[in-house]
């Protein structure tokens, strides 16, 4: 890094045990493994399906998602008045992106808890439109139903077989180890 001029952040800097073993050393001290945030993602130590071996898992940043939830809440309350079509093509687009980035591989608990959240805000601000309380929760399911939202999935499959071209209900491209669905 020296030979770019480049120095490593102080501040920003940590070197933590992060591995096969850190769990078991952690328990050992009566304390929980590190984690460590990395592109809008909570890095931690997990193991593989089957309880064995160890595996490094990822989930949406607690500081991101609120963040996002906040973002995305604020644009509501900025956008009230657009008309409905298109107001719902947008939250589709911007859901859309929100499962792209973070549709990795453990991380789909987290992208189904965002897009939960963002139904309750939809409902909360096109209940705030016109009439009061114009709009019902079932009112809104009926609505649900017939524009459908984008559903959670993982987009990125961090750990498919190597032997794997697709999924059994997905095509796809392999890049190394990487799966693009």
């Amino acid at each position: 890094m020296g030979k770019f001029g480049l120095e490593v952040e102080p501040t920003k800097t940590k070197v933590l045990e992060f591995g096969r073993f850190a769990v078991e050393h952690a328990r050992k001290k009566d304390r929980r493994a590190e984690t460590f945030d990395f592109l809008d993602l909570t890095h931690y130590c997990g193991t593989r399906k089957d309880g064995k071996g160890f595996r490094m898992k990822r989930v949406t940043s607690r500081k991101k998602f609120r963040a996002k939830l906040k973002i995305f809440k604020q644009w509501l309350k900025s956008v009230k008045n657009m008309e409905i079509k298109e107001l719902w093509a947008t939250v589709k687009a911007k859901l859309r992106g929100h499962y792209n980035y973070y549709g990795v591989t453990d991380n789909l608990a987290g992208i189904k808890r965002f897009g939960a959240q963002v139904t309750k805000l939809l409902f909360k601000w096109l209940n705030r439109r016109g009439k009061r309380r114009g709009l019902n929760w079932a009112k809104f399911s009926e609505m649900l139903e017939r524009f459908s939202l984008p559903e959670p999935r993982i987009r990125v499959r961090m750990f498919a077989s190597r032997f794997d071209t697709h999924f059994p209900h997905k095509k796809g491209k392999t890049h190394g180890r990487l799966l693009w669905c």
